[in-house]
């Protein structure tokens, strides 16, 4: 019997540590998606005053 519930606590704790490790890689993607957003955007605006100073009209 007390084989069984230590079976069923260990199962308990695999699903807890299971939900923690999706949350992680959910918040991770989701501040990967920023970052790469931020970059971009940095990149766009170093290239658009660069094409404006190439173009002296």
């Amino acid at each position: 019997m007390d084989n069984e519930k230590e079976l069923q606590e260990l199962k308990e704790r695999l699903a807890k540590v299971e939900d923690q490790l999706q949350q992680k890689s959910k918040s991770s993607s989701v501040s990967r998606f920023v970052v790469s957003f931020i970059i971009a955007f940095v990149v766009f605006l170093v290239v658009g005053v660069v094409v404006q100073f190439m173009n002296p009209y």
